[in-house]
């Protein structure tokens, strides 16, 4: 391995270009970049021998390159997935990001029992950062069964509170469709200080918590989206409290 991490400090035959990371020397090919890449492409139509990256971690670099060369591979793991992300995306490398997206979506299959709760926040936020739609759907499906309103809840978790505003607001959809199955009898009856928590939960699971004023316009911009977003927000957890108060009252009924 430490062989590989150096093979390209020095030039070589098949080297014809040196890129330079954090004043470091990489020795590359520029048909395997730009095959990889159509950011190296473009690059690499002007005529130079050395090409300087800004701001980009050296060990990462290399990292990136052990991936993309037919002759190393290196293969996609929870432990070089965060540095190669940020770099597929940012050199347009798809295929890189693509084995990245199934990387993850298989490391969930086959941790379905024992992924740890920190696990699964952050390969939602890494779906919810890099357009992953088919992974965040998996995410979604086991973070509802993870508590969310205890000191330790995802609610509080850093990377939960960093997920854009729609995969919010289909996870509290997703929670309360759950929820409701679970304990219908009891929603059916109860009233909360908020009003009908029958309501609460139905206006989120069928999207009608953005039936407020500003909602009448006939236009729709970034700013009234954002304002439906917040409310989703609040009430979708104003109706989780709702309910976890509502099962603590129905549970001290069998004590």
């Amino acid at each position: 391995m430490e062989k590989s991490k150096n093979m390209f400090s020095k030039a070589c035959l098949t080297s014809d270009v040196a890129l330079v990371v954090e004043g470091k020397k990489l020795h590359v090919n520029k048909t395997v970049l730009s095959l990889a890449s159509q950011v190296f492409e473009k690059m690499f139509f002007g005529e130079f021998k050395e090409k300087t990256l800004l701001e980009v971690p050296y060990d990462d670099m290399v990292e990136l390159l052990l991936c993309i060369y037919p002759s190393t591979a290196n293969p996609i793991t929870a432990d070089n997935i965060d540095a190669l992300l940020p770099l597929a995306e940012e050199y347009v490398m798809t295929s890189l990001k693509q084995r990245c997206r199934a990387f993850v979506k298989t490391y969930l299959k086959l941790n379905v029992e024992t992924l740890a709760k920190s696990q699964l926040v952050h390969f939602m936020h890494l779906a919810d950062q890099y357009d992953f739609d088919d992974v965040l759907e998996d995410c979604l499906a086991r973070a509802v069964y993870f508590k969310y309103s205890d000191a330790n809840g995802l609610q509080h978790q850093k990377e939960f509170q960093d997920l854009c505003d729609e995969t919010t607001v289909q996870f509290f959809k997703q929670r309360l469709v759950l929820l409701e199955t679970l304990v219908k009898p009891v929603v059916d009856k109860s009233i909360t200080v908020s009003g009908n928590l029958k309501e609460d939960l139905q206006a989120i699971i069928n999207g009608r918590c953005n039936a407020y004023p500003y909602h009448r316009e006939k236009h729709k911009c970034q700013r009234c989206e954002a304002v439906c977003f917040g409310q989703c927000r609040q009430l979708g957890t104003k109706a989780i409290n709702d309910l976890a108060d509502v099962i603590k009252i129905m549970l001290t009924a069998f004590k």
